[in-house]
């Protein structure tokens, strides 16, 4: 569950991400990788909706490719990494809001008590609908397992 002081009641400078979208983006993001459901994930994003990721040559199997683009595309990839990844928990830590954007720093917990930290970028349009998801680790996601 994401603490109210994350994401409520702040006191946001005019020309900043409106609370209310910050808020939703904190609960779809929480609610839907926490409880596994694509359709909550998916419910924030455009239908031009571009991801980038470090993971995304490990879920496609091309080495050159970091970037999906659209709605359905992205929604495959996450389907897929709800498949692979559900055994892990996330903790939302912070959300950070900028005049078009969000971003959200989160700890994700594996099985063994391994805690690695990451944090999402998305930049929002005017309906509040993300446009652009870029994730950050810090350290190679792919080899978390491994460890």
């Amino acid at each position: 569950m994401i603490a109210h002081s994350l994401t409520g009641d702040r006191d946001y400078a005019p020309g900043m991400t409106d609370g209310s979208v910050v808020a939703d983006l904190a609960r779809h993001w929480d609610d839907g990788w926490n409880g596994e459901d694509v359709d909550v994930i998916m419910a924030s994003f455009a239908d031009d909706i571009v991801f980038s990721s470090p993971f995304v040559p490990t879920l496609t199997g091309d080495a050159g490719r970091t970037t999906i683009e659209g709605h359905d595309a992205v929604r495959g990839y996450v389907t897929d990494a709800l498949e692979r990844s559900g055994d892990v928990r996330y903790t939302l830590d912070a959300t950070l809001v900028g005049t078009d954007s969000v971003v959200l720093v989160y700890t994700c917990h594996l099985p063994g008590g391994i805690d690695k930290p990451g944090a999402d970028l998305m930049r929002v349009d005017g309906t509040g609908k993300v446009t652009e998801w870029r994730c950050h680790y810090g350290s190679d996601p792919s080899r978390w397992r491994d460890r």
